[in-house]
């Protein structure tokens, strides 16, 4: 290429700089496309062409320019983290870690190359490296936000709540308007025993006042209503394959449709079997992935929804600034997260007695309490269970106790009580089953918890867990006993175990999660197996471990005694609920 031809494509590089600031991005893909087909194409063409294919999802043909880019500049660092980014949606994740690294080892303070190897190598479930490059990244620049807040979501996914409790507040000295950060912060708080339940209030209430939930301006939102029917609308962004949806697809099974008329507004990025399967189970579904907030209250209250149900609480994809607009007249929040939003906008939220007994629990409510007769949720058992077999002591002739809940609700406080079971059941075992298990320095971490309690290794299995559905209620065939988390019980999980014929044994607390435990038993006529005090859990383990001819006859009879229970009473349960959503229309609507 000569001097003049350099200058003419330099000189049509800016052109097309300006052509994207001005959002004309077919124009500049076509200049581009024009820059690229010279010889030698100019790397900055290539690069700008290959970040326009990215975004419009062909990355095989961004990383051919990626590659075509490194190799005339073999140094160029922002090629190289957009290649691994390219990789990364292909699939090719090491050779994606391997281009971060490269960009890494040119330029140690590239923040957002280390931060796209550290989300890679925590998928990867290798939580210790992805730890280590980001507190190494956060001594080059120790007032990075994003670096921060990474840390913190590597921290809890380990288990490590109260290190993660402290990233987080830390990501919002840094930005007190972090929305994730502050959601993810209000989640953590629940994990540890450390946190009183008016402690918990009152960061709710916090975040209800931060500018997220604050819209800058609000619309003027028609809400045309044609009568006949109640309009539900129920908000998830897990209607997929999902804890959440094993407890909403009953329900919207067995909804009235002569008196409801039921929406699902979606927020998912990535749909899967389970999504196309309820899509099938409601009258109109709304796809509001990447909406903006006030467009899908716009949408919603277009709909002429009367009750809104937000299904997600302050978890991981929800959009619970939408309900801030105030797109229905009635908003309500249920099932997804065991606690208040804080939001003065959410009017109700959906319980029972047992997970949230009248009294305290209602004050430390943004929210009026609505208390189901029996049970707040209803659960649907996978198609995919194994059939039962007899406890594994049978065969094993030593009890094997078990959890397989999330790593974060294995506190060291948890690990404490578990100890003492373990000591009071001579002999026994116990087997740890959560994906961050994979990882060497969260198994190590684990292991020297129970040894500080005096347990040896030789009595803990790890298992970093299993992907299928039917491989993963298998193991519960390895399982004679289950222990339940505290101060946050297992929900899923103990259905699971009680599916599969494994009894549970819960400490109960103060707070909607540590006594989900309760309302799931006491519901299965298992209230004898809910414990009020530590020594009674050592206790009532001991009892159980003791008389192995019961724990036979519990699995054998499990499935039955769930099928005859509240929680598998899916139309029960739903029409107790529609009882609620209608007295709460009428309510509404007097003047």
């Amino acid at each position: 290429m000569t001097t003049q031809d350099s200058a003419q494509g330099q000189a049509q590089l800016k052109y097309v700089e300006l052509l994207l600031r001005k959002g004309m991005q077919e124009e500049a893909r076509a200049r581009l496309e024009e820059l690229v087909r010279q010889e030698p194409p100019l790397p900055t063409a290539c690069y700008l062409l290959a970040v326009l294919k990215g975004e419009d999802g062909q990355a095989q043909e961004a990383a051919d320019l990626l590659a075509r880019t490194l190799s005339l500049e073999p140094g160029n660092t922002k090629a190289l983290n957009a290649l691994g980014g390219a990789l990364s949606q292909l699939g090719q994740l090491e050779r994606a870690a391997a281009a971060f690294t490269e960009a890494l080892r040119i330029d140690p303070g590239f923040g957002e190359a280390r931060i796209n190897l550290a989300l890679l190598l925590k998928q990867a479930l290798r939580f210790t490296e992805a730890e280590a490059l980001l507190r190494e990244g956060i001594q080059l620049d120790p007032g990075s936000l994003r670096l921060t807040y990474n840390l913190a979501n590597v921290l809890h996914a380990q288990g490590r709540s109260l290190e993660a409790v402290a990233a987080y507040r830390e990501t919002l000295r840094l930005d007190p308007d972090h929305l994730d950060a502050r959601q993810n912060l209000l989640f953590a708080l629940h994990y540890s025993p450390q946190f009183t339940r008016r402690e918990i209030y009152a960061e709710h209430l916090t975040a209800a006042r931060s500018r997220p939930f604050r819209p800058d301006h609000r619309q003027d939102l028609p809400r045309p209503h044609p009568g006949g029917r109640i309009r539900v609308g129920y908000l998830s962004p897990d209607f997929r394959g999902h804890a959440v949806a094993s407890f909403i697809e009953p329900v919207l099974e067995q909804h009235d449709r002569d008196r409801f008329e039921i929406f699902c507004y979606a927020n998912v990025a990535t749909p899967d079997a389970t999504t196309h399967l309820l899509q099938g189970l409601c009258d109109q579904w709304r796809d509001i992935h990447g909406m903006a907030d006030h467009n899908a209250a716009a949408l919603i209250a277009g709909d002429g929804i009367d009750i809104l149900i937000d299904l997600a609480g302050h978890t991981s994809g929800n959009r619970l600034p939408v309900f801030c607009h105030r797109p229905a007249p009635v908003q309500v929040t249920w099932i997804g997260y065991p606690d208040s939003t804080g939001l003065k906008e959410m009017d109700y939220r959906i319980t029972d007695a047992l997970a949230d007994p009248p009294g305290v629990d209602d004050r430390l409510h943004s929210e009026w309490l609505l208390r189901l007769p029996r049970t707040f949720c209803c659960y649907h058992p996978p198609a995919e269970a194994p059939e039962l077999v007899p406890p594994p002591c049978s065969r094993n002739g030593y009890i094997t106790f078990g959890s397989f809940n999330n790593l974060a609700k294995v506190t060291p406080e948890v690990i404490a009580l578990w100890s003492r079971v373990l000591h009071a059941v001579r002999d026994s075992r116990l087997l740890l089953k959560a994906k961050p298990l994979a990882d060497q320095g969260v198994r190590r971490r684990i292991l020297d918890l129970f040894q500080e309690q005096g347990v040896a290794p030789g009595r803990i299995e790890l298992d970093q867990g299993q992907r299928g559905t039917r491989e993963h209620l298998e193991q519960y065939q390895r399982v004679d006993i289950g222990l339940d988390t505290f101060p946050y019980n297992g929900t899923t999980t103990t259905c699971e175990a009680l599916w599969m014929g494994v009894p549970v044994i819960s400490l109960s607390g103060d707070r909607h999660c540590a006594r989900t435990g309760a309302s799931l038993l006491t519901n299965c006529g298992l209230a004898d197996l809910v414990t009020r005090s530590e020594a009674a859990f050592v206790e009532m383990a001991r009892q159980v471990a003791r008389d192995r001819e019961t724990l036979r006859e519990f699995r054998a009879g499990a499935r039955e005694r769930m099928r005859r229970s509240p929680l598998l009473d899916a139309a029960g349960v739903t029409r107790e609920l529609e009882t609620v959503l209608a007295e709460l229309w009428e309510t509404s609507r007097r003047p």
